[in-house]
């Protein structure tokens, strides 16, 4: 059987973080640049996934979990609305929402973007992006919110193997700071 216990006399080695402040409080709020930090780390950035068991009570959950993860951002309340409205369509008008129907939020991040996607089981609606809605109805406008606080947005599978449902957008502080600080160079 596996010893999982630490040993009280050896020093646990933390790697400094760039630019940390020793004096700093540890439980004050995480520094932008050691987000960019870890973002760099992973070419890419970053990526998170979960998935929800294909039910309307899962949509505030998968809202905490956009809320938890962008913490930091500017655009967080923008991101959770998105998350909402995405996994709602989700639910609503594809297999997901049937019996053992899933739904997964993925959240990517890097130093100049949020990417906010929710994959779907298929078969039911497909997502189309600037249809008209009326201001008045009750219903349909949830892609017309996306797309309005996104700055991009698309689609991509079939009915059958199922939907990724994305929308991107970009953090124009981020990205300035991140050129500015020469990490960026093409």
């Amino acid at each position: 059987m596996h010893n999982t216990t630490e040993r009280a006399d050896v020093p646990l080695l933390i790697p400094r973080q760039r630019d940390q402040d020793p004096s700093a409080d540890p439980s004050g709020p995480v520094l932008r640049e050691h987000i960019d930090a870890m973002i760099d780390l992973h070419p890419g950035g970053m990526t998170w996934r979960r998935t929800y068991p294909g039910a309307l009570h899962q949509i505030p959950h998968a809202r905490h979990f956009a809320r938890y993860l962008l913490a930091d951002a500017p655009c967080q309340e923008d991101a959770e609305q998105i998350v909402a409205e995405l996994s709602a369509n989700a639910v609503h008008h594809t297999a997901s929402g049937r019996s053992r129907g899933t739904f997964i939020v993925e959240i990517t991040r890097t130093t100049a973007t949020i990417t906010l996607a929710v994959y779907d089981c298929g078969w039911g609606g497909v997502p189309r992006f600037g249809t008209r809605c009326w201001t008045t109805s009750e219903r349909g406008r949830g892609l017309a919110i996306v797309a309005a606080l996104a700055d991009q947005v698309g689609c991509e599978g079939d009915e059958e193997v199922g939907h990724r449902v994305w929308a991107r957008i970009h953090d124009r502080q981020a990205a300035q700071a991140y050129w500015l600080s020469g990490r960026g160079r093409p």
